[in-house]
């Protein structure tokens, strides 16, 4: 192996849903109400309209509102608005990249992400990464093929020299399929993400 690509959300940065509806409602029905309406939706996982940079986070806002009667309408767009504000990076990962290039691997992001989150989080790590690729700037997102297209046009990379780490299933089914190393890891698992690399003998 000579690349290591991660993926960022629920890899580099903790995405717990529960954790971070917790900081905007503490009541179950509105928490479901988000879960359903809002994490579930069309906007932000169906059709990755969020993701792709087509679609403002307060646009959205308005469309779940507009389709749920304003049900919990300042709920809907202080969720979506702000959210991001509540994940954080994990600092075993960031170690573990440190490690990796120090190794002399190549480390690469791929990530399906909106700006808000580049700009808290990405924009600070950045420099650790000798290549990023970021679904809101080419409009296409994970699983589809046009995303990993980039990543292996862009910086020259040999499938079979590259490892992948992402915790979605279908993401890796794309990988794969380019030929691609690496297996879906569990979210947030440092000690999984550790044993994939171990797996691939690239920290010894």
């Amino acid at each position: 192996m000579k690349n290591i690509v991660f993926d960022f959300g629920n890899v580099i940065i903790t995405f717990d849903e529960d954790e971070i509806i917790s900081k905007f409602t503490k009541d179950p029905k509105a928490k479901e109400f988000l879960i359903k309406n809002v994490i579930n939706s069309p906007e932000w996982v169906g059709n990755g309209l969020l993701d792709t940079g087509y679609l403002s986070k307060e646009y959205a806002a308005d469309i779940i509102n507009d389709r749920t009667n304003n049900k919990y309408k300042d709920l809907v767009k202080d969720f979506l608005v702000n959210h991001h504000n509540y994940m954080y990076i994990q600092n075993e990962i960031i170690e573990i990249i440190k490690k990796l290039k120090e190794k002399g691997y190549k480390i690469y992001m791929l990530s399906n992400t909106t700006e808000d989150t580049y700009e808290k989080h990405i924009k600070n790590i950045e420099y650790l990464f000798d290549g990023i690729v970021l679904s809101y700037r080419i409009h296409h997102i994970k699983p589809n093929d046009a995303i990993y297209e980039e990543l292996i046009n862009k910086y020259n990379l040999d499938p079979k020299e590259t490892l992948f780490i992402d915790d979605r299933e279908d993401n890796m089914d794309t990988a794969k399929k380019f030929g691609i190393n690496g297996r879906k890891v569990n979210q947030n698992d440092v000690e999984d993400i550790l044993k994939v690399l171990n797996e691939y003998e690239v920290l010894k």
